[in-house]
């Protein structure tokens, strides 16, 4: 027991004096994940920006025109801000729009005569979605008007058509057969239109549950991506035990090479168990993520945290060097990152790789810390995994005993 903690003791002590690995072991997941998380959009915010509209026609057309984006679910998407041309391309070349809607003069006209017409968009070049959706709706509003020109062509020939009389007064008989071919027009296409052929349904999974929380989801698997790098790193502290003569002189007594691997493991859960807790608490207080069962969730992910370590020093005793190891073990981290849910979620990646990657050591745990966190997790399942988790630990001490028995008793 005494040699146990003096070699728990002895590791804490080596990692107080090196700080800054354990800083970069924490910083570099939290790196990563602040990039995903401002990639994906942290909030429900959607794109936005500003259409300006040079309306040289000034209509009742071109003003309904202008109104389409001021409808609906444009409006909240695209402010429309009606300008000179002048002022228009100016703004449009220093960046300060999305797009520049020119509707030239004549444009009513046209659309009643069925005579060719151009609109002009200019869109931002340094914009990619905002710029896209202006330009699909114009498109929408052009094959719109095309087909009610095809309907309503007659009535509005004859309106277009018409003269007024002396009191500017269009006659009776005029008004009576456009409003007659009109209901008429309405009448054959009543069954396409009201109600529509085609019937969109929209329906989200969940039911009345709350929006998509990126954060929420992506946090649990943050936490592991910290373990997997803080795994790597103290593995790699068997090298140095190894220069040190460490290794020579605990292969001499049989019994403390198993007690000198399971202390350095404790002594890893420990600094595992300092890092989880704080961003447990981040999460939880600080980003007020919704989480549950927060005690439950700090000794399950200690206990996995301990097995990746556990896995990571097997790896590094069978590497020939201390470059191979660093190799292997770096090889190791990212298959099992990408795979088991650290770089992505396992909701936002296909059905067959999630499927693959929950069979991973890490996507497993970090399964079951999700249950934890939704508290779908009885305490009767975690102890059960708890016990699973120990079993996969006392495995791994065992081989890596016999490997540096085998390996570097004559080192």
């Amino acid at each position: 027991m005494r040699f146990l903690l003096a070699t728990v003791v002895k590791d804490l002590i080596r990692r107080r004096r090196d700080p800054i690995a354990l800083l970069l072991w924490t910083g570099i997941p939290l790196a990563i994940g602040g990039l995903i998380f401002l990639a994906f959009g942290g909030d429900d915010a959607g794109p936005s920006g500003r259409l300006l509209v040079a309306d040289q026609d000034h209509t009742v057309l071109s003003a309904l025109l202008t109104g389409a984006y001021q409808q609906g679910p444009l409006a909240e998407i695209i402010e429309v801000e009606v300008v000179e041309l002048e002022e228009g391309h100016e703004r449009i070349d220093a960046g300060e729009a999305s797009g520049l809607l020119i509707i030239p003069e004549g444009f009513s006209a046209a659309v009643l005569e069925s005579e060719p017409f151009e609109i002009s968009l200019v869109r931002n070049p340094a914009q990619r979605i905002v710029p896209g959706i202006i330009e699909e709706s114009l498109s929408l509003v052009v094959e719109s008007t095309f087909y009610l020109q095809r309907l309503f062509g007659e009535p509005l020939d004859v309106i277009v058509g018409t003269q007024p009389d002396d009191a500017n007064v269009v006659p009776d008989s005029t008004v009576a057969s456009v409003s007659v071919a009109f209901d008429q027009i309405v009448d054959r296409t009543r069954p396409y239109l009201f109600p529509p052929v085609i019937e969109l349904e929209t329906t989200s999974p969940g039911g009345d549950e709350e929006g998509f929380d990126f954060a929420r989801l992506f946090f649990p698997s943050m936490l592991f991506m910290a373990l997997l790098f803080m795994a790597q790193g103290l593995s790699e502290d068997i090298w140095r035990e190894r220069s040190q003569g460490t290794l020579r002189r605990v292969i001499a007594t049989p019994q403390r090479v198993a007690t000198f691997l399971v202390g350095k493991l404790l002594a890893g859960a420990m600094l595992m168990l300092v890092v989880i807790g704080l961003g447990l608490i981040a999460g939880r207080w600080v980003f007020g993520i919704e989480l549950h069962g927060l005690p439950m969730a700090l000794v399950w992910t200690t206990f996995a945290g301990m097995m990746l370590l556990a896995m990571m020093v097997l790896v590094q005793l069978f590497a020939s060097s201390e470059r191979t190891g660093n190799i292997l073990t770096g090889a190791a981290i990212f298959p099992l990152a990408m795979l088991g849910g650290s770089f992505f979620p396992f909701e936002a990646m296909p059905d067959w790789l999630a499927s693959v990657g929950r069979y991973t050591p890490n996507g497993w745990a970090l399964t079951k810390l999700n249950q934890v966190f939704a508290g779908e997790l009885p305490a009767l399942d975690l102890l059960q995994s708890i016990a699973a988790v120990a079993l996969v630990i006392v495995v791994f001490v065992w081989l890596s005993m016999r490997r540096i028995r085998g390996r570097f008793a004559h080192s």
